[in-house]
């Protein structure tokens, strides 16, 4: 009887066996028939996946420590296209011409005042000088001005001024592409005022202290972009109120501000 037994328990080990081992494929018209997994199929022990997890890995790092060797941390750093390194400007003649806004506050002798009689204008100037040296600069200036109608002007009125003078120019880094400057210079002031129904007049007087600050880019080695702002400070001495075309003093002498911020192109000639 334990012989049975045994027997009848090793054919049903059997029959499980044979059970796992088969598996049903698509037939013909829909029909299912058996088949059996072969050997290599059945069994996959963990140990043989570790090879293909390595060279996956590996795989995956190799293009990303490539990348990082080749990659150029500058770049996306444009800081060296714009300051850049140049020779410095040639000695010889320099020129320069721009525009920008223009406004003044202060006395304008018998007028009033010039915040009064004048309002935001709009300045043409035009510098000439000498590079004496890569970071000096000597030359002359002249701006004119077109000013719209203050408030104590009629409508139809017109204002107009300009200066002339000298100066000088400190340029802080003669040897780069951006390179910041200052310039002070001291010269004539006029102020010519039109009102719609009364007669025109006029004041002149010194432009005591003018200071310009920019920035040269240079785009070539005769060529430079420049951004400025400046102030010039003036005592206006004379005028024609009194009658046109005869000068006379200016009793209440006050001191007159201009500011102005524009853009000037700067040539370099050479010598």
């Amino acid at each position: 009887m334990a012989g049975s037994l045994a027997h009848g328990l090793l054919n049903h080990q059997n029959v499980a066996r044979a059970a796992r081992e088969r598996w049903f494929v698509p037939g013909e018209h829909g029909a299912v028939s058996r088949g059996v997994l072969p050997e290599s199929a059945r069994v996959v022990k963990a140990t043989h996946l570790v090879p293909f997890v390595l060279a996956g890995v590996v795989a995956g790092r190799a293009p990303a420590q490539a990348d990082t060797e080749s990659f150029n941390p500058n770049a996306f750093d444009l800081s060296g296209a714009l300051d850049r390194e140049v020779a410095p400007a040639p000695r010889g003649l320099e020129l320069a011409v721009g525009g920008g806004y223009t406004q003044g506050v202060g006395g304008a002798g018998a007028a009033g005042r010039v915040e009064d009689v004048t309002g935001a204008g709009s300045s043409l100037e035009l510098d000439a000088g000498l590079r004496v040296s890569p970071r000096v600069s000597l030359g002359v200036y002249g701006t004119l001005a077109r000013f719209e109608r203050g408030d104590a002007m009629a409508l139809g009125s017109r204002a107009r001024g300009a200066t002339a003078g000298i100066q000088a120019a400190w340029h802080a880094r003669p040897s780069r592409s951006l390179a910041p400057w200052v310039s002070v210079g001291a010269g004539w002031r006029g102020l010519w005022l039109t009102p719609k129904d009364a007669a025109a007049s006029a004041v002149h007087g010194l432009e005591v202290l003018r200071v310009q600050l920019g920035v040269d880019y240079r785009i070539t080695p005769g060529l430079a972009v420049t951004p400025v702002v400046g102030a010039g400070a003036s005592v206006f001495l004379v005028e024609d109120a009194a009658m046109p075309g005869e000068l006379t003093g200016v009793h209440d002498r006050q001191l007159t501000v201009y500011g102005f911020t524009g853009v000037l192109g700067r040539f370099d000639l050479g010598g």
